[in-house]
């Protein structure tokens, strides 16, 4: 079982500022660095950019701050009861690491610590628990992959704000064009960096997006083809049925029946 024992988000302090713990602490201790810093680990002086991770071990000697302005983090003290994951050693200590968004930490400590001060019974430790092992996954693929920041480059993150949104309104589709002026960016570049990030095309990606969708609403609904082919963003029937076709080699009306033919 994990204890919250306390923590802050954007927890801002002047240059004047060093945290100092010559004996350490013990418990672990998550911190997501928002602003530059130094840190002196074990006696080991390392100089920290924004947006960068570390786990600090129990019983570690350490310090912090920055001397050239304001030091900013989101911090997380946490013990562990019985036989944990982060126990048992599966992530890297006084390590440090970058991370590609920030504001998904920042979300997930905050929501540890209102489960901590508002949750009542046993769903606080249920809860507690589900959301540490949420960010411990997403603190594994950092240290794992080392795929953040540095690889991915400064638009990864509002790249992947851009996925989830073209999926959420796939009524209302927008062009490459479009979504690359909002990051102020040439359409080219946009779609030479959408296939790097994500390996496929963005044009593909989203003709995907849409007929997933049409799929899910064949099945599911008996809507007419009309208004599905709406809902999927399609003002045009017929494209819609051309594009459905080339990825299914099935019409819509084709689709539905053979699938409702395998249910029963």
């Amino acid at each position: 079982m994990y204890r919250v024992l306390r923590g802050g988000c954007n927890t801002r302090h002047p240059s004047t500022f060093v945290l100092n713990r010559p004996k350490g602490l013990d418990n672990y201790v998550l911190l997501i660095i928002k602003s530059p810093a130094v840190f002196n680990l074990n006696g080991v002086v390392t100089e920290v950019a924004p947006d960068t991770g570390l786990i600090i071990d129990r019983n570690t000697c350490y310090s912090y701050g920055n001397p050239n302005g304001v030091y900013m983090d989101d911090w997380l003290h946490v013990s562990i009861d019985g036989d944990h994951s982060l126990k048992k050693c599966p992530l890297k200590r006084n390590t440090f690491f970058k991370i590609s968004d920030s504001n998904l930490f920042t979300f997930l400590i905050r929501q540890l610590l209102f489960e901590n001060l508002y949750t009542d019974g046993s769903f606080k430790e249920e809860n507690t628990d589900c959301l540490m092992q949420v960010l411990i996954n997403h603190i594994k693929t950092c240290l794992d992959t080392d795929r953040c920041d540095d690889t991915y480059g400064p638009y990864y993150s509002q790249l992947r704000n851009i996925r989830i949104s073209m999926q959420s309104s796939l009524y209302n589709p927008q062009r490459a064009a479009d979504y690359a002026m909002s990051l102020g960016i040439s359409t080219s570049h946009f779609q030479h960096l959408y296939t790097d990030y994500f390996g496929i095309s963005f044009q593909k990606d989203y003709i995907r997006m849409r007929i997933d969708y049409a799929k899910d609403l064949l099945e599911t609904t008996d809507l007419p083809m009309e208004v599905i082919a709406e809902n999927c963003g399609y003002h045009n029937d017929m494209h819609f049925y051309r594009q459905f076709k080339e990825s299914t080699n099935m019409t819509p009306a084709h689709y539905r029946k053979h699938f409702r033919n395998l249910l029963f």
